[in-house]
Parts: structure tokens; sequence; C-alpha cells
């Protein structure tokens, strides 16, 4: 950039002129010079508030000069603020940057005295520089006790602040003009930039690769007024949760709904402090997976389950579930007894077989014990198989196996049948939810964007719950069985999802076959039978008072659907519709209708961002059209500014937006701990068995197969070029030339 700094003619100017000019100048010569090279102008021609300036036409009196201190002496601002700015754009150009320096107030607080300095003044401490412990390298010195400084004052009687003192002389090289740049007083991230940053990095963009795209976009890295260590330092300055507000209340609602059941399990290396991550889950009348609540612990302790599960209680009013479901983690069963002791504890079918498998080693056992597990039988026909198993098996004393018997009733469905689990067996809905949870957020992600991020993996849950909400009420499903009118209501009650296994249990009540009935005050019992199975009888209790009906089965309180016994008598007492007391309301499509509306609580910052970015897109578009002919970029380029400039002094500020500012003060980062499920990864270095490496043709160590002794001697062909006899290169291909010198040689596949 040239050192032009302002233009006035003959060489004087008016007092009251002096700012409105300098300020302008100062303002605006960089963007003047992009203009300039826009729209491929000379040097002498410059384009300043819509007039044109050129030395060839008629100007040869004006004199270019820079500005010197008699000019800032003679300079009067309306605030400090101001005065700031215009010091500050003064420092840009001319290739140094301003600080704050001392402050002086009167008696009554208000102040006399501010003066700015340049960023090289004063020394550094020497206890730093003598400090012998330190852990980082030294930064590089900057302070060479520069006295370059601008003090200004309050004028008495007009309150306008005036320049007392202007020392213009550095001791140190200014630097050039493309350097400048780098320098922290003159990095600044626009709120523009910061909501541009934000929305990329919300869809898993990294920093680098939006610095480019901005980059690209501003025409050039040169004329990026930040660097990617700003992004990141502002990446950083976000993670303060002083303004955070996770908004809970649907996720309240949800678990007033659906938290009758919940399962939970840990997952890891989701975050960069390695914190194990807990999801509180359930299942939704679309039997969709939902998410109450996550929690991350430093710790998988017991005493850490009990306080995750209280502050758990705590934030779902005190609502306790009835039935839990986990991997049977020692510390975490303790916690839900503590925690919980009300709601029944069942244990993940698949982690009991996969620990069947590497305890007892016997595949007939562990296709035996399947059975028992899984099996819908009553509690002696159990007992019998669990004895024949264990018989057959020969692991009666196995240390394993009778710990297992004891904890039966936590994982056995006879013992568990008539306790409502939703139809959940497994903790699979946990390891599918941290799957999904995986395309949302990565290892190197902090607190506040794995609380961002995991944000939007709820969001994206509910998007899909809210698809089915729609098919479910959009649409009536084709009659397929022999009872339209049960048929019928199932469909208007129940969700799409949960009707289609209502549909199949109504095919299959063809296949029970009444055999009697019991008649007693007020009910009726029917002795039912499945066809040609005379050991599979059930009864059905039909309540005429209340119109409910129970079966010995209790499949319809262990899942919440009608079982093929109920769905028969209904048939056989021509019903034409489902009684209220056989549609569960967690399953039904009005499951969610009552649920109360929830007000959102804006943050500030966060609504001014949306502005921001909504703007943005409006911008894109308007320079897309604004740009595409010479006359418009100018003309509209000059509309721009004198708008900006109107609303600045309007709003009273330089530009700062409401998101520019962030507190210092905040939640600390956490320390990264060790989990018992990371594995090889988190053990310390010094910890690690050394791999070592194995020939591929005897697996032995301390050689490779190209020098393997054991290996084939062959007789290779060289070019002339190769001057290495083949008796000293072993075990190459004999249908392999080697072209070259010294170990860089190329292999050529002779014909």
């Amino acid at each position: 950039m040239k050192e032009v700094l302002g233009s006035w003619i003959e060489g004087a100017f008016a007092d009251e002129a002096v700012l409105e000019r300098v300020s302008e100048r100062l303002r605006d010569v960089a963007f003047e010079e992009e203009i300039v090279q826009d729209m491929g102008m000379e040097d002498d021609e410059v384009e300043v508030g819509g007039g044109q300036q050129s030395i060839e036409n008629g100007m040869e009196a004006a004199e270019v000069v820079t500005i010197t201190a008699d000019d800032f002496l003679r300079m009067e601002f309306n605030n400090p603020k101001e005065a700031a700015r215009i010091y500050e754009e003064y420092s840009r150009v001319k290739g140094f940057a301003v600080r704050q320096g001392k402050k002086i107030k009167n008696k009554r607080g208000e102040f006399v005295q501010i003066t700015y300095l340049c960023n090289r003044e004063g020394f550094r401490d020497k206890k730093w520089l003598e400090k012998q412990d330190r852990k980082r390298e030294h930064k590089v010195v900057t302070r060479c006790g520069c006295p370059a400084e601008m003090r200004i004052k309050p004028r008495i009687g007009t309150g306008k602040w005036f320049v007392a003192r202007f020392v213009d002389e550095h001791n140190h090289d200014l630097l050039p003009q493309k350097f400048v740049e780098y320098l922290p007083a003159h990095r600044k991230i626009s709120d523009v930039d910061i909501a541009h940053m934000d929305s990329l990095r919300q869809v898993g963009i990294s920093i680098p690769k939006i610095y480019k795209s901005i980059a690209a976009q501003a025409g050039g890295f040169n004329r990026v007024s930040f660097t990617k260590r700003d992004m990141y330092n502002e990446v950083r300055r976000q993670r303060s949760l002083q303004n955070g507000d996770v908004n809970a209340a649907l996720s309240q609602e949800d678990f007033r709904l659906f938290g009758d059941v919940l399962a939970f399990d840990a997952t890891y290396g989701r975050n960069e402090y390695n914190l194990s991550v807990v999801v509180f889950s359930g299942v939704n009348n679309h039997n969709q997976t939902c998410v109450f609540a996550t929690a991350m612990v430093s710790s998988e302790t017991q005493s850490s389950y009990v306080w995750v599960l209280r502050k758990f209680l705590e934030c779902m009013d005190g609502r306790a579930p009835k039935a839990i479901i986990t991997d049977g983690d020692r510390s975490m069963r303790v916690a839900i007894q503590e925690v919980f002791p009300d709601a029944h504890h069942r244990l993940c079918a698949w982690h009991l077989l996969k620990n069947a498998t590497s305890n007892v080693c016997m595949p007939r056992f562990t296709s035996l014990f399947r059975h028992c597990m899984l099996a819908d039988i009553e509690v002696e026909e159990f007992e019998l198989q669990w004895e024949a198993m264990v018989s057959e098996c020969g692991v009666k004393d196995h240390e394993w196996v009778k710990d297992l018997y004891s904890k039966k009733l936590l994982w056995a469905t006879t013992y568990i049948r008539g306790r409502f689990f939703a139809g959940i067996r497994t903790t699979s809905r946990c390891e599918s939810l941290h799957a999904k949870l995986g395309r949302f957020v990565e290892s190197r992600y902090g607190i506040l964007e794995f609380i961002t991020n995991f944000q939007r993996c709820v969001e994206f849950l509910r998007d899909n719950e809210d698809e089915l909400e729609f098919r479910s009420s959009y649409g009536t499903p084709v009659i397929q069985t022999e009872f339209p009118e049960l048929e019928k209501s199932g469909a208007m009650n129940f969700t799409r999802e949960i009707f289609a296994r209502y549909r199949e249990s109504l095919k299959r009540c063809v296949r029970v076959t009444v055999l009697g009935c019991i008649e007693s005050e007020g009910t009726c019992t029917y002795v039912t039978q499945k066809y040609r199975r005379p050991e599979k009888r059930w009864n059905v209790t039909h309540h005429g008072m209340s119109d409910t009906f129970v079966c010995t089965c209790l499949r319809m309180e262990s899942f919440g659907i009608p079982c093929v016994q109920i769905l028969a008598m209904l048939v056989r007492l021509d019903i034409g519709s489902l009684p209220k007391s056989l549609v569960l309301q967690r399953w039904s499509k009005a499951a969610k209708v009552e649920m109360s509306g929830v007000n959102q609580v804006n943050d500030m910052e966060a609504l001014y961002r949306n502005r921001v970015g909504a703007f943005l897109q409006h911008c894109k578009r308007f320079a897309r059209v604004a740009c595409q002919s010479k006359e418009n970029f100018k003309v509209y380029t000059e509309k721009v500014v004198e708008d900006t400039l109107r609303l600045e002094m309007m709003n009273g500020d330089a530009g700062d937006g409401a998101g520019s500012g962030h507190a210092a003060q905040g939640v600390r980062d956490p320390i990264g701990v060790r989990t018992k499920g990371t594995g090889r990864a988190n053990e310390p270095f010094g910890s690690r068995a050394v791999k070592r490496r194995k020939c591929s043709t005897c697996r032995c160590l301390r050689h490779r197969r190209t020098h393997c002794p054991n290996g084939p001697r062959v007789t290779t062909s060289y070019t002339e070029q190769n001057t290495v006899p083949s008796q000293h290169m072993p075990n190459r291909d004999p249908t392999v030339s080697y072209a070259g010198n010294g170990s860089n040689n190329r292999r050529r596949r002779v014909g």
C-alpha cells in the first residue's frame, strides 16, 4: 500500500473538517485500493465518495502529504472510542498496532486522561525470562520500549476530547502492509464470519476447510483479516457454558409419556477428554428409540452412577422408571438398587450369551441357555430345563453358572413375564443409538461441541419421529384379515408400527380354540388352547363391569399389545372394536396429543447469530446481481458503505455486534481420563508392549523376508546399470529385473 493517507489542497484545512476527512480516508484507504484493483484503475485515479479525483485532469494544485503530529494535535473527538478507532486505522496504514495504556480518573470517577500506546511499548518482565521450570518454549520478545503514543483529554465546557500529546517516532521498523494483518490487534473476526463458521462447524466441516472457504469468498488469503488460530481461539471462547441453556423440556415430556422403560449404557471415545458418555433412552409410541438425557462421567464407579441417577431423577421431576435394562455392570446394578429400588432391573440377553460363550466355552451350553432365557414357559418347566441343561453340559459346579442362576430374576423370561419392558430384551437399541451418535460427534470435540452436536442428533431422531407421526396419521392401511372391524379399530388406535404387530396377532387368533367357559359373579373365564397343542392352555378372564380382559400368558402386561387368546375372545364375543383397556396409551396415536406446549427460551446470542446468518444469505444473493456490471458495483458499494456508517452512528458502535463478546470465565475443561472400555488406546505409552515385525517367510524376529537366511536363493537378471551382484540380494522375484542404482531400484516385470 502506498504511503498516502490523505489529500489536502494547498496544504491547509479547517479544524472542523480535519476529523471528518481523516476518519473517512483512514477508514476507507484499504477499501479504495481494492476498488482500484478490481476496476483496473490507474494508481493516480481513485474513487472517493462518488467523485473521481485525477491529478492529470485539473488537480495539479493538490499536494499529496502524510498525516503529521500537528494534524493529530488539531483533531477533536466526540468520545474516546472514536479516537481509538481513528488511531487504530492510522496504525494499520503505518504498519504497527495499538493497545490501550493508562487511564486516569478524577475524584468524581470521570476519566480525564487516556493514553494509547504502540503495541511494542515497554519491556518484558525479567522474571518471565529467567524462569527455570518452563514447560513451553519462550515466545519471541516484541516489547522494545517504543515511545510512540497518543494521549487524549476532555475539553472543559464542550465535552469533546482533544489530543494533548502525540508521539509518532518508533524505535523499531514498521511492518510492510502485507504483514500488518498478522498483528493480533488487527486480526478480528466479524460476526458474519463467526456465524458462517458456526453454521459450517455444525455440519462437521473442520476449521482449516472453513478458512479456505472464507478466503475463496474474500478473493484470496491475503484479504482475510484473521488466521486459523483466531478461529480456534473463537471456538475456545465459545466453549464457555456461562450463557448456555440446553432446553430439556421436550425430553422431560418424552420421559413423562415413555419413561416407564429406561435403557442406558456407556459409550467411549466421543470427546477429546475421553469421558464416558452415558445415554438414557427409551421407546416412544412408534417403537423408535428416543433420548431422555445424557451424562459424562470421568470414572465408572458406583458413586459416579449413583450421582448420575440422582441428577437424572431430579431433572425428571422425581419420576422414576418402572423397568431398567443395562449390560449387567456391577456398578450400574448397585446404583440402580440404591436410587430406583422399586424399578425392575433386567440384564441384556446379548451380553449374557456373550459371557456364556467366553466363560463356559461350550456351544451346546450357549444354545440351551438361550432357550431357557428367552422361552415363554412356566416356572416348573424352566426349572426342569435348567437342571437338564447343567447335567448334560456338566457345568453344575461351575462358579459362573451358579452365579448366573442366582440372578435368574434379572434375565429369565419366565420370572420377568408380566412386567412391562416394551419388548426390549437387549441393549442393542443403545448400541444402535451410539452408532447414530457417531455420525454427529467426534473424538476431537470438546464439551460444548459435544453438547451442540448431541442436540443435533436428538433433533435428527425427533425429525424421524415427526415423519412416523405423519405416516401414522395419513392414509388407511389395507384390510388383510378376516376381522375387518377389529383390524380397523386397531388401525385407528395404534401407530403404524404397533399396528403391524397387532395385525399379526389378529391373523393368528384363528388358531386358538375355546374349550370351555367358567362363569362367576361378574366374570367369565375362558379356557383356550392352541390348535393341536394340548399342552398350551391359557385362561382368559373377562370382567363385564369394567370391560377388561386378563390372560394368564401375561403378554398384554409384558408388551402392551393384546395376545392372540384375548383377540380370539373378542371374535367369539362378536366385539367389533377394541375396548379402551386393551389400547395402551403409550402405543396409541394420541400419546403425544396432550403434550403441553413448550416455550423455548431464546438465547440472545444465538438469536443474533441466526439473524446474521439469515441476512448473510440475502447479501450473497444481492452480491451476485450487483457485481455483474462495473456501474452497479460502484453505485451499490457506495450505498452499502453509507448505510453501514449511518447504522453504526445510530447504534453507537463501530460494528461490534452482540455476538462478538464472550465471557472470559465459565466452565473449565475437564481432565482427560482412562476408561475401562477403550482398551489399548488409553494405555500410557511407556507401558505398551513393543510390537516387533516378523519375517513373513520363517515368522522369526530381527529380520525381514528380503534378508531371510532360510529363504530360497535365486539368480535374478539385472541391467548393466546395476552394479550389485545378484548373490548378495537373496529372495528376489526371478521374474523381475531391477534397474537403477543404490536403494532406489525400480521394479520392472520381465516379459
